[in-house]
């Protein structure tokens, strides 16, 4: 079962924020401080692997280019060898 979440010092302005939105989701103040952290860490944890993700297509992009501009297109380096034999 889960234990209440104790929340010190946020002041009253928050503390009412939080009533306001448990009463208007139907739900404890813990379940929505604890459903917005999870959002929050889910939110977090996705930015991250997408940021991973750009960093190592950046990468891949980049040593593409380089192999373009050292080789050419593959497309084109295949059909100028293979043009001949058709």
């Amino acid at each position: 079962m889960p234990t209440p979440l104790n929340i010190r010092d946020i002041g009253p302005d928050r503390k009412r924020a939080l009533e306001q939105e448990a009463k208007a989701a139907g739900t404890s103040i813990a379940e929505v401080v604890r459903g917005w952290i999870d959002a929050g860490i889910a939110r977090s944890r996705a930015d991250r692997d997408r940021a991973a993700w750009v960093a190592a297509a950046e990468a891949a992009i980049a040593d593409e280019a380089a192999h373009l501009e050292d080789h050419g297109p593959s497309l084109a380096r295949f059909r100028s060898t293979h043009a001949g034999s058709a």
